[in-house]
């Protein structure tokens, strides 16, 4: 399997390069133009102008559910890898965790943080908020990892409880966190609804149109929120057959029938197997394409890649692999963000799952010795290193322009007589030329 992963992607590297560096340049950047003025009027005489990005439009995340889950200096590690690579998170609001007996709710910071990879949401997004790291919600509903005390009541008696769910969470979040998975895994239901027949796990059988419910629930409830529909890598990616996939297909009628979806998230979970439409760069693109038609922005909402395949060590495909989903993943326009699913080898799921896919204990980015693998290695040159802005310009005429990536920039400016240092946004939705009035605040 190693030796055939090395094959998928040589097999599409001469497509990708070509598309991956005008992707970029056609969807990550602009150039801009700053006109620089003091009480309204032109500056004169020579100015010197820095642009540093601090924060770029693009979500590249993890999942941050460790947080507060070490008793020793590992917690402190992992906020500073954390925060060190990453400007976005999901954080965990699995209805299992967050009510695991009626009407014991595990939001608020002093609840007791007693259950595995489910800290309590007050304190994580306490952290994001002080870390300047953008949020999302995972997930609203799933019809899997939910409390035992929901597990015998008929789906027309819980939908009181599903609603009251929503409710709470919104009226503690939504004003804080950006976007929100609002359905999970539906592609699972039938499997799970098989598997849970001999009594393997708890799940909850939904009605068959419940996407439609729970989204103009959602609306209802989170109205500015981005609203996700989430789905599994046998979906997203290994079950694509182009315009007649299930999950396409599925989407396709939901939109037609009225359902708000705002985006949809592709789950990348490679494990040891396959994974061709992932590791062949010409495929993946041409999943992405495909599913970027039904006109909505695109997320890689959960990505595992292992570092050992089938008991062999090998570190440097897990980075030339990553590497390679991250360029192809950022050089695309429909796409919003990307997030990388355990950040740390002893993050994965354990308790309630086999060792495959996402929960092998190789697919962090972090190694069980808290050692940064080469793939973190590779994706923070990327993201801090490649795909960040910092420009030093010099004016006597009072303008500049410069070709930047869009985000979030601290604009010094140094004239004879002061220096002035601005924030500023320069995204695709505003005005490429900014005016920047030295006397305003």
């Amino acid at each position: 399997m190693e030796k055939q992963i090395y094959n998928f992607i040589r097999a599409g590297e001469s497509y990708v390069k070509d598309r991956v560096d005008t992707g970029i340049e056609r969807s990550r950047k602009a150039l801009f133009g700053l006109v620089i003025a003091d009480g309204g009027k032109p500056v004169s005489g020579d100015v010197t102008v820095e642009a540093r990005m601090t924060d770029i439009d693009f979500n590249f995340g993890a999942n941050i559910f460790m947080l507060n889950q070490y008793e020793d200096e590992r917690d402190e590690m992992y906020k500073k890898e954390f925060t060190k690579l990453l400007n976005s998170a999901a954080i965990p609001l699995y209805w299992e965790g967050t009510e695991p007996t009626r009407g014991n709710l595990r939001y608020s910071a002093d609840t007791p943080n007693d259950v595995y990879r489910r800290p309590p949401a007050d304190i994580v997004a306490d952290f994001c908020e002080k870390n300047g790291i953008r949020m999302k919600g995972h997930p609203l509903f799933w019809h899997e990892f939910i409390p035992e005390w929901i597990t015998t009541m008929p789906y027309s008696e819980l939908k009181k409880y599903i609603e009251k769910r929503f409710r709470e969470i919104s009226e503690r979040y939504a004003s804080r966190v950006e976007r929100f998975d609002v359905v999970n895994e539906p592609s699972r239901i039938y499997d799970v609804y098989m598997s849970s027949r001999g009594g393997k796990w708890n799940y909850v059988l939904p009605e068959d149109d419940y996407c439609l419910w729970l989204f103009d629930l959602a609306r209802r409830y989170f109205p500015a929120n981005t609203l996700i529909l989430n789905d599994t890598v046998g979906a997203s990616f290994h079950e694509f057959r182009g315009k007649y996939s299930g999950y396409y297909l599925n989407i396709k009628d939901l939109l037609s029938r009225g359902v708000s979806i705002d985006e949809i998230g592709m789950q990348c979970h490679l494990g040891d197997r396959g994974g061709e439409n992932v590791y062949n760069g010409e495929r993946l693109y041409n999943v992405l394409d495909t599913y970027a038609s039904l006109g909505r922005p695109i997320n890689i909402s959960e990505i595992s890649i292992p570092s050992v395949i089938e008991g062999e060590k090998d570190e440097d495909l897990q980075a030339l692999a990553a590497e390679q989903l991250y360029k192809i993943c950022f050089s695309h326009p429909a796409l919003s963000g990307i997030t990388w699913w355990n950040l740390t080898d002893d993050g994965v799921l354990t308790t309630k799952r086999k060792a495959g896919d996402e929960n092998l204990p190789s697919t962090g980015l972090i190694d069980g010795n808290y050692n940064e693998k080469p793939a973190y290695k590779a994706l923070r040159r990327l993201i801090h290193d490649e795909w960040t802005t910092n420009e030093t310009l010099t004016t006597s005429t009072g303008s500049v322009r410069f070709k930047g990536f869009y985000g979030k920039y601290e604009i010094t400016i140094r004239t004879p007589e002061k220096t002035v240092t601005k924030k500023i946004h320069l995204s695709k939705e505003l005005s490429r030329i900014r005016r920047i009035d030295l006397s305003e605040n």
